[in-house]
């Protein structure tokens, strides 16, 4: 590829960061609901605010 297509300062060109960037927000959605799953498992077997 050529070095202009590069952009600074990852080094990755357009569609290599907008690929990376997909996978990070799929990832970050998938950590909040695993996250939501388990706040919701610990109220409800764990005696907060009652």
């Amino acid at each position: 590829m050529a070095e202009n297509e590069r952009v600074w300062p990852s080094g990755l060109t357009l569609s290599e960061a907008e690929e990376l960037h997909r996978h990070l927000i799929e990832g970050t959605r998938i950590f909040f609901f695993i996250s939501a799953i388990a706040h919701l498992l610990a109220y409800i077997y764990t005696p907060w605010l009652k």
